[in-house]
């Protein structure tokens, strides 16, 4: 299930360095990059400070002690997503105006009928090609996980077919007496901004996953509660809403967990979400809402009479479990990653 590459509220235990230091260390460092990274989006066509930030991804992701293995797990669905809506975004059709200066112009594709001819036929040979694959008695076909592919194969097919024939269409030009045609070009303000968006989550995303996955879900709130301090002059309830994130990020495991049982008891009364018609599968969704939404009230309900049993108050000087004093590490992790943003932004 695509849910167990969740890793929001997930710790992974360790020695590593990004382990040693404290939360607010790392909750600055995010702070430092997303600063860095709004300012060097004002140097139009520099995206110098984007490489520099991703390479301070890479050497944070070799000091956590994680695996590239398991950061590409945690990663690859929304790296995929993100490349699909980024890609049609660098083209724009040739007829458009006000499209800036322009990069690159692509050869126009003339709609003869032997285009459509040849697009059929292409078309036919890979239906054909795909109905041998899963009539032929080889063992390896028939494995699960091969079918399974095979089935997001035909999902993926069907929408590059559709964004195909819409960009087509979105772009389709008449000239008098000639045949329609698509023609498509690549401005300079199209490469930027789809450059910048892409950059930008290949840095903050992995950001994010590394500060989850290296510290634990009480750290962190203690940090950031403790970064919030100063919001208590304006009389901002900055306790409860730590305490709310630290139960969302502590129960996002748990219901993770509860939507799995749920679907292993389903499958174990013969209702499956991976086969059968879209009616029966969005049937066997709905069928897992209802006890879904009762399990999750009524941890919500067991969980809020333990806080009234313990006596819980918001009000008074909380202690902190895990927050100390500010390392020399934590003082030159902040010291190097400002200097080297700071020179990134320079040059």
């Amino acid at each position: 299930m695509f849910l167990k590459n969740i890793s929001l509220g997930i710790y992974y235990p360790g020695r590593s360095l990004l382990h040693r230091l404290q939360s607010r260390t790392k909750l600055l460092v995010i702070f430092m990059m997303v600063a860095a990274l709004v300012v060097a989006g004002r140097s139009y066509w520099d995206f110098t400070p984007y490489f520099v930030a991703f390479s301070l991804v890479l050497v944070g992701v070799f000091c956590s002690g994680i695996s590239l293995r398991e950061m590409w797990r945690r990663l690859w669905l929304l790296v995929t997503i993100v490349l699909l809506s980024v890609l049609p975004s660098l083209f724009t059709p040739a007829s458009a105006s006000d499209s800036g200066r322009v990069f690159s112009v692509l050869p126009p594709l003339i709609l003869s009928p032997a285009f459509f001819l040849g697009a059929l036929l292409c078309i036919g040979l890979a239906t054909a090609l795909y109905c041998l694959l899963a009539l032929l008695p080889l063992s390896t076909l028939h494995r699960a996980s091969v079918q399974r592919w095979l089935r997001r194969s035909r999902i993926v097919a069907i929408f590059v077919l559709i964004t195909l024939v819409l960009a087509g269409l979105s772009a389709l030009e008449r000239p008098a007496g000639a045949a329609p045609r698509v023609a498509y070009m690549i401005t300079y303000d199209n490469v930027w901004y789809s450059g910048i968006f892409l950059a930008l989550f290949l840095i903050l995303y992995p950001c994010s996953l590394l500060l989850t996955m290296t510290t634990s879900p009480v750290a962190l709130i203690e940090g950031l509660t403790m970064l919030m301090a100063p919001l208590r002059w304006l009389r901002l309830p900055v306790d409860d809403f730590a305490l709310m994130l630290l139960l969302a990020l502590r129960f996002i495991p748990t219901l993770v967990e509860e939507i799995e049982q749920l679907v292993k008891a389903q499958a174990a009364r013969g209702a499956s979400l991976d086969s059968g018609s879209p009616r029966e599968r969005i049937q066997s969704m709905l069928a897992l809402f209802v006890p879904f939404m009762r399990n999750t009230l009524r941890r919500a309900s067991e969980l809020a009479t333990a806080l009234d049993a313990r006596g819980y108050q918001v009000d008074g000087h909380q202690t902190h479990l895990h927050e100390k004093k500010l390392a020399l590490a934590d003082y030159l992790v902040l010291l190097v990653m400002g200097s080297v943003l700071l020179a990134a932004l320079l040059i």
